[in-house]
Parts: structure tokens; C-alpha cells; sequence
């Protein structure tokens, strides 16, 4: 056998050895890479092509040079010519030398993230353009959004004052990148196209230099890639994509599964070759992953079958009362772990949002475990909770630091002239300027302040409420939330109003007087502002040296893999996350489902999944079914199926939701819509339960922030509108004035609970 074939499986060199073009769905853990770099050698080896009439494209630098090297490895020379590199940088390899035909100059720039926002923030200043009406990072993101789907600034739909103002930002943007001599990231792609496009005789030229094309992570191509792709093809050329539908997960940065059915027709792909002999997981890890990934329509189809003997662990289900407690549940058997001598880098614990880190940091710090957070910041590190922290230092007392960090975040206006200004008054500090300007926008924020002062001095409210309040009127949620791309940074800003009442809950003892009202609530504040800071300043371990467990996103955790994986939060809007279930369309579940999949396929040989009957989510108490997902795995390779079916909570917690759920389940089978029914037949049974309450009592009386009649209306079998969860039913109500808790069961979302006086609910029609 020819030793380039001797490490391969039949599939593999199947795929290596194929005369024509194909397309390679590489399940995980199949060895895609080693598929990649035996087709380059394999080319090299038999004459079929030279190194120069090779390229290969992948999506990072580590990965096209860890592609180079072992190719020069297999073949014991080096392969001089050979193009391997990412797109980006094969498209700026191809502007320098064009750089005329591309009107651009020799020594053109590079501008990386943060130059592009510096450079748009000077644009604005220098165009009297509001930063804090359109602020650079946002016009950063539509101008490599638009660049990344081929349309350049005259080109943009422009739709409403705001599109119109963003597209005229784009356009000096573009004017003023070609006058410097400066591009982006985007622009190394669109121009690369653009030049592509306009000039026959180069494009004939690379088409009949590169006879061979070979494509990594094809699932993740965007538009624009793959146009780039389409202007390099001759007709005659081989092109040999490598990728898996099924983990195609980055729809929000423009890539689509369906690029992967479309190759087979737009590069004339001769053969399909599926990789399904997985190196990386068990038996029992993968009959699950493939039973649930099963259920997407969208896709090409494979199953991975283990390489490896025996069938391993079954997938353990980890069900708790709380969050906290799935935290506490997590960080202990990762103690146990380490106790039995595992080595914690080998150990990984998933999220859907990064908000859930939180108390996985602190339960995994209480128990002693090092951690690192890959790719993001710990909880109190993140910009979005270090604004929020700001306010309420300010209401704990004066704070120049928190002052300049929170006065113009979100953007108020209040420019850097109006701050000299306030510096320039003889004042003893910053705050005390402040606070006597009659300057009408920092007044206005003065207002805010004296606010939340009085919230935090109030008697009935605690420190929950003022945090609440926080993020609330502060308007650091709003703005947020106004922005599509930042609702993971809004989700952040939830979870530390939860972190904080939970402080409050479980340090109460420790505060003189309990951590409610007057001076035990500036207590409270003070003791949770302290805790914030320690957490922020722990030492942990940097780099990849030292031994620590890893908390990630399941997005970040694509192309990893670890010993024992524990996915976290497998609740219905949780994961799948609530924006795939509110949008109604197929494609965002199955998305969710591919993300799902990710994870479960990440473990070698233990996986964890773990959910939580009740977690603070979105302002209240959030006690939603288990995720759908765990209905659609094989009960079979579960360890303990039965902690799926037990009831999950108590009759006076309404536990009607379990049994309806589990009856809609056990009628339609575990599709897409069953939790949904279950949620249903919870919203209606409560309706009908509490109708002749609610007609003999009338209409609910609004009760945003009210108190007196207002409150009183908010009884059991009032029926309610809210602005994100929509009709509802109040089910119960414990405590008096402005600190009651409100419980109503929504239609779609199940049962939240909120604070009577913060409930934003209206009457229904």
C-alpha cells in the first residue's frame, strides 16, 4: 500500500484518491484534516499537479499552517508554490500584486478591529456625526456586514432616517479608506471579488494556475466566499470541499448549511464521500448525537459509528431545583474528578449564553476548581456588568470613576466639552460638580442618580430591586436590546440583577438587620459592589500551561474536544435558546439542533447533560420544561432517563405543566411544537381554572411600577399582557405592596414570576 494511504480508512482514502472534484462531509472527529492534507499530498506525490497549481483555504491561520507543515511532513520536502492560507489572506496576497488593477496603493494598510473603530470614530468627529447617536461600533459592524454580503456603500438598502444616516456613514467610511490607502478585513474579500469580476484576463489567469482547489470548513463559507470560489473556476477546474451541515452554527455571521448541497451542482463535485468512522467519542455519546441530529430535514445525511470498542459511559443527566444548584452539581463532580486524579484541562462545561457563566464561576471557585474562560471574560469582567456596576457605585455614594464611566453610557449626549466644563468648576470632586450643574443633560442624569439612591434607601426595597432598577432605568438594557447583535450582552445585564438579589438572598444573615432597607440595604450594596470586585480580581490560571477546567459558549467550543463535557441549561429557552422558539422558524431550531449537536460531539468519553427546574432568566424566575433535546435523544444510552420523567415541582407550584407536557409528548411524539402544547394546555387549564374570578372581578388594572389600586388589581385569574411574553394569567401572588411577587402563566413561556411594582403588565382587551 502506498504509505500515504496507511494511517487512512477505506472512506478516507476514498475521498484522498478521487480523479475529479468532490465534496466531503467530515463528520466530527472523522479526521477531516488528515483527508485535506492526503489529498495535497497525494496530488504532489503522483504528478497529478504541481505545488503552484495548488490552493487551499481554511478559515484560520493556525489551521492553513498546521495544513503546510504536514504536508511537507508526508512528503519529506518542502512544497515550495503550494498556496495554502485563509481566505483573507490569500485575497491580500492577490491585492498586492494587483494593487494598481485594484486601485488601490503598494503600501496599503491594514486597519485590524480596533484601527476600523478609531478610524470611523475620527470620520464621525470630523463629519459632525453624533457618536453617541450612531455609535462607531455599531457603524463597524453594518459596514462589514454589508462589505461581507458584496454590497458596497451606493448599493445598501436604505430603509428609514437611521438606514439612511448608516449608509451615508459607509460612504465616507469607503471615500475615506481609498483616499488613506487603508482596508479592513471585509474589504481584502469584496475587492478581491470586485477585481475578480471586472478583469477577465486575471481571472482566466488564477483559474488555469490553480487546476486544484480544495476548500476546509465548507459549511461556514459565506456569500462573498463562495462567489470569490465561483470567479476561480474555469470550468475545468477540481474543486475538493471538506465540511459537516451539521455543524454549521454561525448563520448570524452569514454562513449557510445549504452551500454544501449547492457545491455538488455549482463545482461539479463527481463524488459525495461521507466520513462517519469517528476517533473522538463513544458508542453511547454518538448514538445520541446522531438520533438527535436526525431530526433536522435540512441536511445531507450521515451517522457516525465509533472507532473504538465497547460502548463507554451513558450520557449522565444532571437535574437540579435551581441554577444554582446545577452549578453546584457541575462543579462537584468535577471535584470528584480531580479527586480521582483527572486532569481538569481535559474537563469542559458548555453554555448557550455567556450570562450562564456566572454561577458556574462561583460554584467551581467555592469548591476550589482553577478555571478558564476560552475565548470571553469572567462575569464581572465584561464590559456590559462593569457599566452596570458603575450605577450602582454611584448609588452607593460619590464615585469619579464610576461618574465618567456611566454618564454617557448608554450615550446621553453629554459630550467631552460639557465634561471640561464640570472639571473646570470649583468643586471638590467630579460627582459634586455634577451633581449642582444646571447643564439640562447632566441634570437630567443627576435625576437618575438621586433616583437610585432613593431606591437603595427605601425600606421596602431591597438589593434586588435596585439592581433591577439599575439596568432598567439607567437605560443600559434598552440600548442593548435596540441592537440585534447585542442581546447576549442584554442577557449579561439580566443575570446581574439575578446576581444580585441572590446575593441579597444568601447574605441576608450577614448584613445587620437583614439586606433590606435603609442602612441594611447600603450594606447589601456595599457587600455585593466588594464581592464583585473579588471575583473580577481572582487569579487564574493563563495560556494553556496550566491545568484548569474550561468554561466556554457552545459556539467557541466547535473543534475542540475534552474528556468529560457537561452541557449546562438544556431548558426550553434556554438551549434551544428563546429567539429560535419566538421566531417560529424551522431553520433557527435546526440551528439550535446543529449547536446542540456541536456540544454533545466535543466529549470523548462522559457527557453530562444538566438542566435546572427554576433559574432567574429575563428579569424573573423562569421555570421552564426540559429542552426538547433531551426528548430526542435514546433513552436507552441515558444513565438515568427517569430524572426526564419525575414531576417538577410541587402541586403548588403547578406541577400541571410536567404532566401536561409529558401527555403532549406521549401524543405527537417528542416533535417541535410538543413542550410548546404542554406550555398551552398549562396557559389554558389556568385560564379556566380562575375564568370566574377573573369575570366576576373584571379587567386587570395596569400595574407598571404602581402600587394602591393598581397593585390590588393583580389577583389570581387576572388576565395580562406583557410587552415580551404576551397573554397571560396572574396564578398566584405572595407579599404586599411594591415587594410582592406576581406569578403568571404566559401562553407560549410558561410561568414567570416578577416583582408586583417592576411587572410592566397591562390589562387584556
Amino acid at each position: 500500500m502506498d504509505p500515504l494511504f496507511s494511517s487512512l480508512n477505506p472512506r478516507q482514502r476514498d475521498a484522498v484518491a478521487t480523479p475529479g472534484g468532490a465534496l466531503v462531509l467530515a463528520g466530527a472527529g472523522t479526521g477531516k484534516t488528515r483527508v485535506l492534507v492526503g489529498r495535497i499530498a497525494w496530488l504532489l506525490k503522483n504528478q497529478l499537479a504541481e505545488p503552484r497549481n495548488i490552493l487551499a483555504v481554511t478559515f484560520t491561520n493556525k489551521a492553513a499552517r498546521e495544513m503546510r507543515q504536514r504536508v511537507e511532513s508526508m512528503l519529506n520536502r518542502p512544497a515550495g508554490g503550494l498556496l495554502v492560507g485563509t481566505f483573507h489572506g490569500v485575497c491580500h496576497k492577490m491585492l498586492r500584486v494587483h494593487h494598481q488593477a485594484a486601485n488601490l496603493p503598494r503600501d496599503f494598510q491594514i486597519l485590524d478591529s480596533q484601527d476600523q473603530l478609531n478610524f470611523i470614530r475620527r470620520l464621525l468627529r470630523e463629519n459632525h456625526i453624533s457618536e453617541e447617536l450612531f455609535p462607531a461600533a455599531e457603524a463597524r459592524g453594518y459596514i462589514n456586514a454589508a462589505k461581507e454580503s458584496g454590497l458596497r456603500a451606493a448599493a445598501v438598502p436604505v430603509d428609514g432616517a437611521r438606514a439612511r444616516q448608516m449608509a451615508e456613514i459607509y460612504a465616507l467610511y469607503e471615500a475615506a479608506a481609498r483616499r488613506e490607502g487603508r482596508t479592513d478585513f471585509a474589504e481584502l474579500l469584496l475587492a478581491a471579488t470586485e477585481l475578480l469580476r471586472a478583469d477577465q484576463n486575471l481571472r482566466q489567469h488564477y483559474a488555469a494556475r490553480f487546476r486544484h482547489i480544495l476548500a476546509d470548513e465548507f459549511q461556514d463559507t459565506n456569500r462573498l466566499q463562495y462567489d470569490w470560489l465561483k470567479l476561480l473556476d474555469s470550468g475545468e477546474n477540481r474543486f475538493f470541499a471538506v465540511g459537516d451541515d451539521d455543524q454549521s452554527i454561525y448563520a448570524f455571521r452569514g454562513a449557510e448549511p445549504g452551500v454544501m448541497r449547492r457545491f455538488c451542482e455549482d463545482f461539479r463535485a463527481e463524488k459525495i464521500v461521507r466520513l462517519e468512522r469517528n476517533y473522538r467519542s463513544t458508542a453511547n455519546i454518538l448514538a445520541a448525537a446522531n438520533q438527535l441530529i436526525a431530526r433536522n430535514a435540512s441536511r445531507l445525511g450521515k451517522t457516525l459509528v465509533p472507532a473504538a470498542e465497547g460502548d463507554g459511559a451513558r450520557v449522565m443527566i444532571l437535574r437540579a431545583p435551581r441554577a444554582d444548584d446545577e452549578a453546584a452539581a457541575i462543579a462537584e463532580v468535577i471535584r470528584q474528578k480531580r479527586a480521582d486524579g483527572a486532569n481538569l484541562n481535559g474537563v469542559a462545561a458548555l453554555y448557550r449564553m455567556n450570562a450562564q457563566s456566572r454561577l458556574l464561576e462561583r460554584k467551581l471557585t467555592e469548591a476550589g476548581i482553577p478555571y478558564r474562560i476560552y475565548g470571553g471574560l469572567r462575569f464581572f469582567e465584561r464590559m456590559e456588568v462593569k457599566n452596570a456596576l458603575a450605577y450602582l457605585r454611584l448609588a452607593a455614594g460619590d464615585d469619579d470613576d464610576a461618574l465618567l464611566r456611566a454618564i454617557n453610557t448608554p450615550p446621553r449626549g453629554i459630550g467631552a466639552r460639557a465634561m471640561e466644563d464640570l472639571r473646570a468648576k470649583k468643586f471638590p470632586t467630579l460627582c459634586a460638580a455634577a451633581w449642582a450643574s444646571d447643564a439640562p443633560k447632566i441634570a437630567k442624569f443627576a435625576a437618575l442618580i438621586r433616583e437610585l439612591r432613593q431606591i437603595r434607601e427605601s425600606e421596602s426595597a431591597g438589593l434586588g430591586e435596585l439592581a433591577r432598577a439599575v439596568v432598567e432605568k439607567s437605560g443600559l438594557l434598552e440600548h442593548l436590546e435596540s441592537r440585534p447583535k447585542e442581546r447576549d450582552r442584554a442577557d449579561n445585564l439580566r443575570e446581574f440583577a439575578a446576581a444580585a438579589a441572590e446575593f441579597e438572598r444568601e447574605h441576608s444573615d450577614d448584613l445587620e438587620g437583614g439586606a433590606t432597607g435603609g442602612a441594611a440595604g447600603a450594606d447589601a450594596a456595599l457587600a455585593f459592589l466588594a464581592n464583585a470586585s473579588l471575583e473580577a480580581g481572582d487569579e487564574r490560571p493563563e495560556g494553556g500551561a496550566a491545568e484548569a477546567a474550561n468554561l466556554m459558549t457552545a459556539h467557541s467550543a466547535k473543534g475542540l474536544e475534552f474528556d468529560a463535557v457537561f452541557v449546562a441549561g438544556l431548558e426550553e429557552g434556554v438551549f434551544p435558546h428563546s429567539r429560535s422558539l419566538d421566531s417560529g422558524a424551522p431553520g433557527d431550531l435546526e440551528e439550535e439542533r446543529r449547536l446542540m449537536y456541536v456540544a454533545m460531539t466535543r466529549a470523548r468519553r462522559e457527557l453530562f447533560l444538566c438542566l435546572a427546574d427554576e433559574r432567574q432568566l429575563y428579569g424573573g424566575v423562569s421555570r421552564n420544561p426540559p429542552s426538547r433535546f433531551l426528548d430526542e435523544i435514546p433513552k436507552e444510552r441515558l444513565e438515568n432517563p427517569e430524572a426526564l420523567r419525575r414531576p417538577r415541582w410541587t402541586p403548588e407550584s403547578f406541577s400541571r405543566r410536567a404532566d401536561s407536557g409529558a401527555d403532549a409528548r406521549a401524543s405527537t411524539g417528542a416533535g417541535a411544537g410538543a413542550v410548546r402544547r404542554g406550555q398551552n394546555l398549562e396557559w389554558e387549564a389556568q385560564l379556566a381554572k380562575h375564568s370566574g374570578a377573573a369575570g366576576a372581578a373584571g379587567a386587570a388594572q395596569a400595574s407598571g411600577g404602581g402600587t394602591g389600586n393598581q397593585l390590588a388589581g393583580l389577583r389570581p385569574g387576572r388576565v395580562v399582557v406583557h410587552a415580551k411574553y404576551g397573554r397571560g394569567v396572574v396564578t398566584e401572588r405572595a407579599g404586599t405592596g411594591a415587594s410582592a411577587e406576581i406569578k403568571v402563566a404566559f401562553k407560549t413561556a410558561g410561568i414567570r414570576a416578577f416583582k408586583a411594582a417592576l411587572a410592566k403588565l397591562e390589562p387584556a382587551d
